[in-house]
């Protein structure tokens, strides 16, 4: 695919022009629309024989080890070090090779680990939104999604975080 494009796959897709500001969520539905045209998911390892794991909870772990990434949790995000996250958290050695409870076990302390930085990312968020400025709409569902994650629970506070990430990324692309 020459860079013209993917850019313009990027801007359609995800709303965006680069791969650099894509969020996991985004980064995730644009792999679904390459695979949807025929794109096959592999290991960036050369030499690996070992095809990436589309479980569906598969495809969760790998969405929260990169949402970690995009908030600065994670300093590498390859499959190799995910791989070794699985690895010391399960005690197996591939994602594909996990059982539900471990699946399980992965997810949530991954959205435990993402707590540590979301509450600051949102609150920084919510700082830029509010200087950029924003229509009623926009203000109402902040306050009604900022509501939500007094709890403290990771569903809402993630929901709250993208919310703010797409309205700010709207909003460079409106200048």
């Amino acid at each position: 695919m020459d860079d013209d494009t993917y850019r313009a796959m990027l801007k359609e897709v995800a709303g965006v022009e680069s791969a650099k500001d894509l969020s996991a969520s985004k980064a995730l539905a644009v792999l679904a629309h390459l695979q949807r045209r025929g794109f096959k998911v592999t290991s960036a390892k050369a030499g690996s024989s070992r095809p990436l794991d589309q479980e569906e909870t598969s495809k969760k772990i790998r969405a929260l080890w990169l949402f970690l990434h995009d908030l600065g949790g994670v300093r590498n995000p390859s499959e190799a070090a995910l791989g070794a996250y699985v690895k010391r958290i399960t005690g197996v050695e591939a994602l594909q090779w996990i059982n539900h409870r471990q699946a399980q076990t992965l997810i949530e302390s991954l959205k435990k680990w993402a707590m540590r930085f979301l509450p600051a990312a949102v609150a920084k968020l919510q700082q830029d939104v509010n200087a950029a400025g924003c229509t009623e709409e926009v203000k109402v569902e902040m306050a009604r999604l900022l509501s939500l994650i007094s709890r403290g629970a990771f569903d809402p506070m993630h929901a709250a975080w993208e919310f703010m990430t797409d309205h700010l990324n709207h909003s460079k692309e409106k200048s």
